[in-house]
Formats: structure tokens, C-alpha cells, sequence
């Protein structure tokens, strides 16, 4: 059975067809911007998966003051950083946000099992970082608050 011989110009679906065809990309550019990119990971230090996994942990702990301090500092010293800084950094990030909130803004001590020469540069450059502007004591004097800039 033969299909009627339609002119381009007279079908309506002609027409539509063409202008559907006409408005998406040619399939080899959706072919390639489906493929990934290549790794050529033979440019990457052997902890660059490790770096990039601390740098997102940094700055993705769910408090925004700890992601802002933290990814901060993160994105500065990282890249200096040897495998075994790193995995002090990832011991670091491995404590709880409250703690490791109190630690770093000096509100408590750190104590001797999260110590080490990454979280002693860490809470040393915070506080470098941070700049006094207001100390806010309570009426009986029982606690004092800082207002940092």
C-alpha cells in the first residue's frame, strides 16, 4: 500500500516535524556534551581525590558559621598540604560541630585526642583571621561575649 505523495509545503505535520527538528541540536552535539570529559588524571597529584573530598566536607558541614571557617581555611591550605596533613585535616573534620565549634573559636580547650599541628594551625589562623570589635559582659560578671567582625 502506497502513502499519498504530500508536497513539504502543504502537510501540517511536515511543518511541524521540520520545525521540532530545526529547534533541538544535531545528534552528534548531544552524543558529546553526554560524554564525560577526559580525566587525564595522570595531571593530578595521588591525594587530589583525597583534597577535593576534604574541601567539599569543609564546606558542607550543615553550620554555616563551621562551612564559612572551615572551607575558607580549607581552600587556602589544602593544596600545600602532604598526605599526612591531609588525614590530620580529615581527623579534624571527623568531630562533631559543637565541639569542633568550641575548639576553633576558643570557647574551650581542645582536648588531647583531636590535638594536633593541623587543628593548632587551624584555631591559630581563625583567630589571626578574626577581628574584636565589641565585648559584651553580663550585668553580675558571671560570662563575657565577643562580637567578631
Amino acid at each position: 500500500e502506497h502513502l499519498p505523495v504530500v508536497a513539504r509545503g502543504t502537510d501540517p505535520m511536515w511543518s511541524f516535524t521540520a520545525a521540532r527538528r530545526a529547534a533541538r541540536p544535531a545528534a552528534h552535539v548531544l552524543r558529546r556534551s553526554n560524554q564525560q570529559a577526559a580525566a587525564e588524571s595522570h595531571k593530578f597529584d595521588a591525594t587530589d581525590k583525597l583534597r577535593r573530598s576534604l574541601l567539599y566536607r569543609s564546606k558542607q558541614r550543615g553550620w554555616l558559621e563551621m562551612d564559612i571557617m572551615l572551607g575558607n581555611w580549607a581552600s587556602k591550605n589544602l593544596a600545600g598540604m602532604d598526605e599526612c596533613k591531609l588525614r590530620e585535616f580529615e581527623h579534624v573534620l571527623s568531630q562533631e560541630n559543637p565541639e569542633l565549634f568550641k575548639w576553633l573559636t576558643g570557647q574551650a580547650p581542645v582536648p588531647p585526642e583531636a590535638d594536633s599541628e593541623v587543628m593548632r594551625k587551624i584555631c591559630g589562623d581563625l583567630k589571626a583571621s578574626l577581628n574584636e570589635y565589641a565585648t559584651v559582659r553580663s550585668p553580675n560578671g558571671s560570662w563575657e561575649g565577643k562580637v567578631w567582625e
